[in-house]
C-alpha cells in the first residue's frame, strides 16, 4: 500500500496538493466510507468531482462527504486491486448507486484440478464451479492486467479437449496441461508449477503482491542454495515480471507499447518454441518483384537478434527464368543464396507468400547439397497467415503475440520494400538504355 493522505473538504480543498500519479480515492462522511474509486492520475479524476456540471448523485455525495483520502500507489494494476480489495472491505453505499446501471468485473478461478482463469460479472465470491475475486470497475483495464500476468504466470485457457499441443502451449503462453491432459498423466513438476502460477495470480489480485514478491525472493535463493539453476532463472524472471508490472505508473494505459518493447529474447524463445530450434538468432526475409517477367528481382534481408542489419541485404537478378513465375524465381534466389557458403546461414527463412512459396522453398533447399537444417515459414498478406513447414495448416498471425507478430511482419516488409526498389531501378535503367 502507497502512501495515504487525508484532508477535510469543508476546510477548503488545495487542488494542488492532490498528486497526479495513480492511485486511490475514498469519499468518507467522518471516517465512514461513502465512495471508493481509482484513477490513473489522482489530480484530474478527483478535480472532476468538483465542476459545476456534476450528476445529481455526485452533488448528493459531496453533500455528505466530509473527508476526502487518497492513497497513491505505483501503478494502474496497483490501484485497480486496491479500488477491488477496498470496496469488498467497506461495500461504501455510493458505490453501488453510483454504479446501479453498470455490472462489476470479477475474476472466476475454476474448481478444476488445473484451474482456469476468466472475466464475469457473476457477483457470488464463490459456487460450485469457481471461486470469484473482485469486484473490479473496469472490464477492459482488468483483461489487461491479467494479459500481463499472464505472461508471467501461464494457464491454460482451453474450452475444449484436443489431440494436439494448442497455438498458446506452443508460443510458451501456456504450460500446455490441457495437451498433457490429452497424452496422459501430467507430471508432478509440471502440476506443481502450474498450481503455484494460480496461487500467485490469485494472490495479487487479491493485493498481496508485496508479500508474493518476497516469497518469490526466498523460494529463488533456495533454488540457486540447492544448484537448481533452472528453477531458480524461472523464479527470477517471475519475481522481475511482477515488480516490472508494479513499478510502471502507465501499466495500463501504456500496456500496447510495454508489449511491442519485449526485448529479443522473450521473441526469439516463442520462435524457438513454435518452430522447435533451439536457436534463432539470424533471419532472413525474401520476395520476388517483377511486372510480367520484366526485370525481375529477388531481395533478402537480414535480421540478426531483432535488428535489421542492412550492410547483409542482398539483391538477386533473376537470370533463368523467363516470363512471370515468381515461384521459379524464389527457388534461384535460394539456390543461390545457399551457394554463398561464406554468408551466414539463418536459422530462419521467411517468404513473401504462401503454401506455394513455402513449398518452393522447401523445395530449393533440399535441392542443395549444404542442407543447413534451416526452418521456413512464409507469410501471406491478403489473410496474414503464417505457414509453417512443419505444420499442415497456417497459423493466424494476429493469435501471435503482438511483437511477435510485428517482428514477422517487418522481415517480410523490408524484404519486400527492398526488392521494389531494386526492381524499380532495373526497369529505370532499362527505360534510360532503350
Amino acid at each position: 500500500m502507497g502512501r495515504k493522505t487525508t484532508v477535510l473538504i469543508r476546510a477548503g480543498l488545495r487542488r494542488d496538493a492532490i498528486p497526479r500519479g495513480p492511485g486511490v480515492y475514498i469519499f468518507k462522511m467522518n471516517h465512514q466510507p461513502l465512495y471508493v474509486g481509482k484513477a490513473a492520475n489522482l489530480h484530474t479524476r478527483v478535480a472532476s468531482y468538483f465542476r459545476a456540471s456534476t450528476s445529481r448523485k455526485t452533488r448528493e455525495l459531496l453533500q455528505r462527504a466530509t473527508r476526502l483520502e487518497w492513497i497513491e500507489t505505483a501503478s494502474e494494476i496497483e490501484a485497480l486491486v486496491q479500488e477491488a480489495r477496498l470496496i469488498k472491505k467497506y461495500q461504501p453505499p455510493f458505490n453501488v448507486v453510483m454504479r446501479s446501471d453498470i455490472n462489476y468485473f470479477f475474476v472466476a478461478v475454476t474448481r478444476e484440478e488445473f484451474p482456469r482463469i476468466y472475466v464475469t460479472h457473476e457477483s457470488a465470491t464463490s459456487s460450485a464451479d469457481s471461486k470469484n475475486i473482485g469486484p473490479f470497475t473496469s472490464g477492459r483495464e482488468l483483461k489487461v492486467a491479467l494479459r500481463l500476468l499472464r505472461r508471467i504466470f501461464p494457464y491454460c485457457t482451453c474450452k475444449t479437449v484436443h489431440t494436439r499441443p494448442c497455438l498458446n502451449t506452443q508460443i510458451q503462453r501456456c504450460p500446455g496441461i490441457c495437451c498433457m491432459r490429452t497424452y496422459g498423466q501430467v507430471p508432478k513438476l509440471k502440476s506443481y508449477e502450474y498450481q503455484q502460477n494460480i496461487k500467485n495470480i490469485v494472490a495479487i489480485l487479491n493485493g498481496k503482491s508485496t508479500a508474493l514478491m518476497a516469497v518469490l525472493a526466498r523460494m529463488m535463493r533456495r533454488a540457486s542454495a540447492d544448484k537448481n539453476f533452472e528453477r531458480a532463472a524461472i523464479l527470477r524472471d517471475e519475481l522481475a515480471g511482477v515488480k516490472n508490472i508494479f513499478a510502471h505508473r502507465r501499466t495500463l494505459a501504456s500496456a500496447p507499447v510495454l508489449k511491442n518493447e519485449m526485448r529479443w529474447h522473450k521473441i526469439e524463445r516463442i520462435l524457438r518454441a513454435l518452430l522447435a530450434r533451439e536457436r534463432i538468432s539470424r533471419v532472413e526475409g525474401y520476395d520476388i518483384s517483377n511486372i510480367s517477367g520484366t526485370a525481375a528481382t529477388g531481395s533478402m534481408s537480414v535480421f540478426i537478434n531483432g535488428a535489421p542489419v542492412k550492410s547483409a541485404y542482398r539483391k538477386f537478378k533473376i537470370k533463368t527464368v523467363s516470363g512471370s513465375n515468381d515461384v521459379e524465381m524464389l527457388q534461384e534466389v535460394l539456390r543461390r543464396r545457399i551457394a554463398h557458403h561464406e554468408w551466414r546461414y539463418p536459422e530462419l527463412i521467411l517468404i513473401d507468400g504462401g503454401k506455394p512459396q513455402l513449398n518452393a522453398a522447401f523445395r530449393a533447399l533440399r535441392s542443395t547439397k549444404a542442407s543447413p537444417g534451416i526452418a521456413l515459414a512464409a507469410l501471406a498478406k491478403k489473410e496474414e497467415e503464417l505457414y509453417l513447414s512443419e505444420k499442415a495448416a497456417p497459423i493466424r498471425l494476429r493469435a501471435l503475440p503482438r511483437p511477435v507478430m510485428h517482428f514477422l511482419q517487418r522481415v517480410r516488409d523490408e524484404s519486400h520494400r527492398f526488392a521494389k526498389k531494386y526492381h524499380h531501378k532495373l526497369r529505370e535503367i532499362s527505360y534510360r538504355e532503350g
